[in-house]
Protein backbone atom coordinates (compact mmCIF):
# COMPACT_ATOMS: atom_id res chain seq x y z
CA UNK A 1 0.00 0.00 0.00
CA UNK A 2 2.77 2.42 0.48
CA UNK A 3 3.05 3.32 -3.35
CA UNK A 4 -0.66 3.51 -3.91
CA UNK A 5 -1.87 7.36 -4.57
CA UNK A 6 -4.14 8.06 -2.22
CA UNK A 7 -4.86 11.36 -3.18
CA UNK A 8 -5.63 13.80 -0.32
CA UNK A 9 -4.64 12.39 2.78
CA UNK A 10 -3.75 14.02 6.52
CA UNK A 11 -0.08 14.10 5.64
CA UNK A 12 -0.53 15.54 2.40
CA UNK A 13 -2.65 18.17 3.46
CA UNK A 14 -0.54 18.95 6.85
CA UNK A 15 2.97 19.46 4.06
CA UNK A 16 0.96 21.92 2.10
CA UNK A 17 -0.91 23.91 4.58
CA UNK A 18 2.64 24.38 6.04
CA UNK A 19 4.24 25.54 3.03
CA UNK A 20 1.17 28.07 2.16
CA UNK A 21 1.27 29.38 5.59
CA UNK A 22 5.01 29.91 5.28
CA UNK A 23 3.77 32.16 2.20
CA UNK A 24 1.49 33.36 3.49
CA UNK A 25 4.26 35.18 5.94
CA UNK A 26 6.18 35.95 3.39
CA UNK A 27 3.43 37.47 1.70
CA UNK A 28 3.77 35.93 -1.84
CA UNK A 29 0.69 33.58 -1.41
CA UNK A 30 -1.56 36.19 -3.77
CA UNK A 31 1.66 37.10 -5.89
CA UNK A 32 1.46 33.70 -6.95
CA UNK A 33 -2.39 33.28 -7.40
CA UNK A 34 -2.05 36.03 -9.07
CA UNK A 35 0.88 35.74 -11.69
CA UNK A 36 0.63 33.10 -14.75
CA UNK A 37 4.58 33.14 -14.62
CA UNK A 38 6.58 33.26 -11.65
CA UNK A 39 10.59 33.55 -10.92
CA UNK A 40 12.15 33.89 -7.49
CA UNK A 41 13.33 37.19 -8.74
CA UNK A 42 10.00 38.72 -9.18
CA UNK A 43 8.36 37.21 -6.20
CA UNK A 44 11.19 38.04 -4.12
CA UNK A 45 10.74 42.04 -5.43
CA UNK A 46 6.66 41.37 -4.60
CA UNK A 47 7.26 40.37 -0.68
CA UNK A 48 10.40 42.14 0.37
CA UNK A 49 11.85 38.56 1.32
CA UNK A 50 15.27 37.79 0.37
CA UNK A 51 15.55 36.14 -3.16
CA UNK A 52 17.44 33.31 -2.21
CA UNK A 53 14.81 32.00 0.61
CA UNK A 54 11.98 32.55 -2.16
CA UNK A 55 14.47 30.25 -4.54
CA UNK A 56 14.70 27.70 -1.77
CA UNK A 57 10.96 28.13 -1.02
CA UNK A 58 9.33 27.91 -4.86
CA UNK A 59 11.21 24.72 -5.68
CA UNK A 60 9.81 23.58 -2.36
CA UNK A 61 6.77 24.15 -3.51
CA UNK A 62 7.56 22.35 -6.71
CA UNK A 63 8.65 19.75 -5.31
CA UNK A 64 4.97 19.23 -3.11
CA UNK A 65 2.94 19.68 -6.05
CA UNK A 66 1.70 22.46 -5.83
CA UNK A 67 3.40 24.75 -8.45
CA UNK A 68 5.14 23.44 -11.42
CA UNK A 69 8.07 24.14 -13.09
CA UNK A 70 7.98 25.50 -16.66
CA UNK A 71 11.84 25.91 -17.05
CA UNK A 72 14.23 24.60 -14.77
CA UNK A 73 17.02 26.66 -16.46
CA UNK A 74 18.36 29.46 -13.45
CA UNK A 75 16.22 31.44 -13.35
CA UNK A 76 13.92 28.89 -12.70
CA UNK A 77 9.91 29.64 -13.89
CA UNK A 78 7.01 28.83 -12.27
CA UNK A 79 2.94 28.63 -12.80
CA UNK A 80 0.58 27.41 -10.25
CA UNK A 81 -1.09 24.21 -10.54
CA UNK A 82 -4.31 23.68 -11.76
CA UNK A 83 -5.46 22.60 -8.37
CA UNK A 84 -3.90 25.97 -6.18
CA UNK A 85 -7.10 27.49 -5.57
CA UNK A 86 -8.92 24.43 -4.52
CA UNK A 87 -5.98 23.32 -2.17
CA UNK A 88 -5.80 26.95 -0.58
CA UNK A 89 -9.41 26.77 0.37
CA UNK A 90 -8.68 22.62 1.83
CA UNK A 91 -5.61 24.14 4.09
CA UNK A 92 -7.80 27.07 5.06
CA UNK A 93 -10.16 25.08 7.15
CA UNK A 94 -7.05 23.66 9.05
CA UNK A 95 -5.55 26.63 9.26
CA UNK A 96 -8.62 28.29 10.55
CA UNK A 97 -8.72 25.81 12.83
CA UNK A 98 -5.32 25.02 14.04
CA UNK A 99 -4.02 28.59 13.55
CA UNK A 100 -6.84 31.49 13.56
CA UNK A 101 -8.12 29.30 16.77
CA UNK A 102 -4.89 28.30 18.24
CA UNK A 103 -5.17 30.69 21.07
CA UNK A 104 -8.38 29.41 22.11
CA UNK A 105 -7.57 25.67 21.87
CA UNK A 106 -3.90 25.61 23.35
CA UNK A 107 -5.80 27.35 26.58
CA UNK A 108 -8.83 25.13 26.54
CA UNK A 109 -8.42 24.19 30.32
CA UNK A 110 -7.81 27.77 31.17
CA UNK A 111 -11.43 28.52 29.04
CA UNK A 112 -13.14 25.72 30.83
CA UNK A 113 -12.28 27.10 34.40
CA UNK A 114 -12.02 31.11 33.87
CA UNK A 115 -14.06 31.70 30.61
CA UNK A 116 -14.72 35.14 30.96
CA UNK A 117 -10.57 35.79 32.20
CA UNK A 118 -9.21 34.21 29.61
CA UNK A 119 -11.51 35.58 26.69
CA UNK A 120 -9.60 38.81 27.45
CA UNK A 121 -6.22 37.46 27.87
CA UNK A 122 -6.07 35.19 24.74
CA UNK A 123 -7.87 36.82 21.82
CA UNK A 124 -7.57 35.57 18.60
CA UNK A 125 -4.95 37.47 15.99
CA UNK A 126 -8.13 39.40 12.96
CA UNK A 127 -5.84 39.07 10.61
CA UNK A 128 -4.87 35.25 10.40
CA UNK A 129 -8.88 34.63 10.95
CA UNK A 130 -9.50 36.97 7.95
CA UNK A 131 -7.04 35.78 5.89
CA UNK A 132 -7.68 32.29 6.92
CA UNK A 133 -11.56 32.73 6.52
CA UNK A 134 -10.62 34.40 2.70
CA UNK A 135 -8.94 30.80 2.03
CA UNK A 136 -12.23 29.29 2.96
CA UNK A 137 -14.93 31.45 1.81
CA UNK A 138 -13.70 32.29 -2.05
CA UNK A 139 -14.75 28.61 -2.78
CA UNK A 140 -17.03 27.79 0.02
CA UNK A 141 -19.05 30.54 1.13
CA UNK A 142 -18.74 33.58 -0.87
CA UNK A 143 -20.20 32.19 -4.75
CA UNK A 144 -23.32 32.08 -3.53
CA UNK A 145 -24.62 35.22 -1.84
CA UNK A 146 -22.50 36.54 -5.00
CA UNK A 147 -24.54 34.71 -7.77
CA UNK A 148 -27.55 35.69 -6.13
CA UNK A 149 -27.15 39.37 -5.80
CA UNK A 150 -25.82 39.78 -9.44
CA UNK A 151 -28.88 38.06 -10.58
CA UNK A 152 -30.88 40.95 -8.97
CA UNK A 153 -28.78 43.46 -10.31
CA UNK A 154 -29.46 45.95 -7.40
CA UNK A 155 -28.33 49.62 -7.71
CA UNK A 156 -27.70 50.01 -3.89
CA UNK A 157 -25.67 47.54 -1.91
CA UNK A 158 -24.96 47.53 1.90
CA UNK A 159 -22.58 45.15 3.26
CA UNK A 160 -22.61 44.81 7.43
CA UNK A 161 -18.82 43.77 8.33
CA UNK A 162 -17.28 45.01 5.11
CA UNK A 163 -13.98 44.02 6.19
CA UNK A 164 -11.55 44.80 3.71
CA UNK A 165 -13.79 45.48 0.95
CA UNK A 166 -13.19 42.64 -0.98
CA UNK A 167 -17.06 41.48 -1.15
CA UNK A 168 -18.19 45.12 -2.56
CA UNK A 169 -15.53 45.87 -5.23
CA UNK A 170 -16.11 42.07 -6.69
CA UNK A 171 -19.93 42.97 -6.43
CA UNK A 172 -19.68 46.52 -8.31
CA UNK A 173 -17.12 44.89 -11.06
CA UNK A 174 -19.87 42.77 -11.52
CA UNK A 175 -22.79 45.27 -11.50
CA UNK A 176 -22.31 48.42 -13.45
CA UNK A 177 -23.99 51.08 -12.18
CA UNK A 178 -24.47 49.76 -8.88
CA UNK A 179 -23.02 51.88 -5.64
CA UNK A 180 -21.98 50.18 -2.22
CA UNK A 181 -21.48 51.06 1.45
CA UNK A 182 -19.27 48.64 3.89
CA UNK A 183 -19.84 49.14 7.78
CA UNK A 184 -17.58 47.35 9.62
CA UNK A 185 -16.10 47.69 13.38
CA UNK A 186 -12.70 47.88 12.72
CA UNK A 187 -11.01 50.98 11.79
CA UNK A 188 -7.56 49.40 10.40
CA UNK A 189 -9.93 47.11 7.89
CA UNK A 190 -12.18 50.17 6.53
CA UNK A 191 -8.61 52.46 5.76
CA UNK A 192 -7.91 48.71 3.50
CA UNK A 193 -11.26 49.11 2.06
CA UNK A 194 -11.26 52.73 1.37
CA UNK A 195 -7.46 52.54 -0.47
CA UNK A 196 -8.57 49.01 -2.06
CA UNK A 197 -11.73 51.07 -3.55
CA UNK A 198 -9.04 53.88 -4.66
CA UNK A 199 -6.53 51.54 -6.04
CA UNK A 200 -9.74 49.54 -7.81
CA UNK A 201 -11.14 52.89 -9.26
CA UNK A 202 -14.33 52.83 -7.32
CA UNK A 203 -13.99 55.47 -4.91
CA UNK A 204 -17.08 57.43 -6.05
CA UNK A 205 -19.17 54.23 -6.17
CA UNK A 206 -17.98 52.86 -2.76
CA UNK A 207 -18.46 54.38 0.99
CA UNK A 208 -16.83 52.59 3.70
CA UNK A 209 -17.34 53.42 7.13
CA UNK A 210 -16.14 52.60 10.76
CA UNK A 211 -19.00 51.36 12.90
CA UNK A 212 -20.63 48.88 14.59
CA UNK A 213 -23.34 47.28 12.87
CA UNK A 214 -25.89 48.18 15.77
CA UNK A 215 -25.75 52.04 14.88
CA UNK A 216 -28.43 50.87 12.20
CA UNK A 217 -31.13 50.63 14.63
CA UNK A 218 -30.68 54.34 16.42
CA UNK A 219 -29.76 55.91 12.98
CA UNK A 220 -30.82 53.75 9.38
CA UNK A 221 -29.56 56.48 6.79
CA UNK A 222 -26.61 54.38 5.44
CA UNK A 223 -29.11 51.55 4.47
CA UNK A 224 -31.83 53.91 3.57
CA UNK A 225 -33.13 52.78 -0.33
CA UNK A 226 -30.96 49.86 -0.13
CA UNK A 227 -31.78 47.36 -2.51
CA UNK A 228 -29.90 44.39 -1.33
CA UNK A 229 -28.49 44.49 2.56
CA UNK A 230 -26.07 41.65 3.19
CA UNK A 231 -24.55 40.59 6.34
CA UNK A 232 -21.50 37.78 6.08
CA UNK A 233 -21.14 35.93 9.15
CA UNK A 234 -21.39 39.11 11.58
CA UNK A 235 -24.85 38.66 12.89
CA UNK A 236 -24.37 35.47 15.44
CA UNK A 237 -21.86 38.63 16.90
CA UNK A 238 -24.89 39.67 18.53
CA UNK A 239 -25.84 36.74 20.43
CA UNK A 240 -26.85 35.92 22.98
CA UNK A 241 -25.84 39.11 24.83
CA UNK A 242 -27.16 42.04 22.31
CA UNK A 243 -30.59 39.88 21.13
CA UNK A 244 -32.53 42.01 21.59
CA UNK A 245 -30.68 44.51 19.06
CA UNK A 246 -30.48 42.04 16.75
CA UNK A 247 -33.98 41.66 16.43
CA UNK A 248 -33.98 45.32 15.84
CA UNK A 249 -30.88 45.35 13.30
CA UNK A 250 -33.76 43.00 11.57
CA UNK A 251 -36.75 45.23 11.66
CA UNK A 252 -34.84 48.64 10.25
CA UNK A 253 -33.23 46.02 7.41
CA UNK A 254 -36.60 45.27 6.33
CA UNK A 255 -38.14 48.77 7.02
CA UNK A 256 -35.70 50.87 5.47
CA UNK A 257 -34.14 48.52 2.07
CA UNK A 258 -35.94 49.85 -1.24
CA UNK A 259 -36.86 46.04 -1.61
CA UNK A 260 -36.36 45.03 1.94
CA UNK A 261 -34.08 42.04 0.64
CA UNK A 262 -31.67 40.83 3.24
CA UNK A 263 -29.24 38.03 2.35
CA UNK A 264 -27.50 36.87 5.88
CA UNK A 265 -24.74 34.47 5.58
CA UNK A 266 -23.97 32.80 8.69
CA UNK A 267 -23.57 29.38 10.40
CA UNK A 268 -26.26 27.18 12.10
CA UNK A 269 -25.19 25.15 15.69
CA UNK A 270 -25.73 21.35 14.34
CA UNK A 271 -25.92 19.93 11.00
CA UNK A 272 -27.54 16.38 9.40
CA UNK A 273 -25.28 15.49 6.58
CA UNK A 274 -22.26 13.97 7.28
CA UNK A 275 -19.99 16.13 5.40
CA UNK A 276 -20.70 18.71 7.71
CA UNK A 277 -20.73 17.56 10.82
CA UNK A 278 -17.51 17.57 11.96
CA UNK A 279 -17.11 21.06 11.35
CA UNK A 280 -20.29 22.60 12.04
CA UNK A 281 -19.85 21.04 15.73
CA UNK A 282 -16.73 22.02 16.27
CA UNK A 283 -17.72 25.99 15.21
CA UNK A 284 -20.53 25.70 17.06
CA UNK A 285 -18.40 24.54 20.18
CA UNK A 286 -15.57 27.28 19.72
CA UNK A 287 -18.02 29.93 19.35
CA UNK A 288 -20.12 28.77 22.18
CA UNK A 289 -18.07 27.55 24.82
CA UNK A 290 -15.03 29.99 24.06
CA UNK A 291 -16.14 32.98 22.75
CA UNK A 292 -19.41 33.11 24.66
CA UNK A 293 -22.18 33.16 20.83
CA UNK A 294 -24.82 31.49 20.24
CA UNK A 295 -25.27 30.12 16.80
CA UNK A 296 -29.07 29.99 15.48
CA UNK A 297 -30.96 27.57 14.07
CA UNK A 298 -32.62 27.46 10.37
CA UNK A 299 -36.20 27.21 12.33
CA UNK A 300 -35.01 30.18 14.73
CA UNK A 301 -33.65 32.67 12.38
CA UNK A 302 -37.07 31.54 9.82
CA UNK A 303 -38.86 32.85 12.77
CA UNK A 304 -36.87 36.11 13.66
CA UNK A 305 -36.76 37.26 10.30
CA UNK A 306 -40.79 36.30 9.79
CA UNK A 307 -41.08 38.23 13.12
CA UNK A 308 -39.39 41.64 11.60
CA UNK A 309 -41.80 41.76 8.65
CA UNK A 310 -40.44 39.78 5.86
CA UNK A 311 -42.87 37.91 4.39
CA UNK A 312 -40.38 35.35 2.61
CA UNK A 313 -36.98 33.51 3.66
CA UNK A 314 -35.54 30.91 1.39
CA UNK A 315 -32.91 29.06 2.91
CA UNK A 316 -29.77 27.54 0.92
CA UNK A 317 -27.24 25.12 1.98
CA UNK A 318 -23.44 26.37 1.40
CA UNK A 319 -20.66 24.36 0.41
CA UNK A 320 -19.32 25.51 4.07
CA UNK A 321 -20.33 23.40 6.58
CA UNK A 322 -23.08 24.46 8.60
CA UNK A 323 -23.10 27.49 6.66
CA UNK A 324 -26.36 28.52 5.63
CA UNK A 325 -27.71 31.61 3.30
CA UNK A 326 -30.95 33.28 4.51
CA UNK A 327 -32.53 35.53 1.41
CA UNK A 328 -35.52 37.39 3.19
CA UNK A 329 -37.34 39.51 1.52
CA UNK A 330 -41.19 42.07 2.07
Amino acid sequence: MQNVDRGITGSSLAGSAILLEIGAEYGVIEFLQNSEVVDAAAASRSCGIKESVISAYLDSLSKAGIIEVLSPTAPATYKVGSNFEELINEVGYLSWALRACAPLINNAKEFSEHNEEAQAKYPRSGGLVARTSKWMGEKSFYPQPENAIVAMAPRKIVDLGSGSGGFLIRMLRKIPGSTGVGIDLSASATEQAVNAASDAGMSDRLQFVTAPIQVLVEDASLIKDADIIHAGFVMHDLLPAEEETLDALLRACCTHAIKGTLIIVDAIPVAQSNWEKPFAAAFNHLHNHFMSRRLLSEEEWTEKLFRAGFSNVRIEVLDHPGGRMLMASK
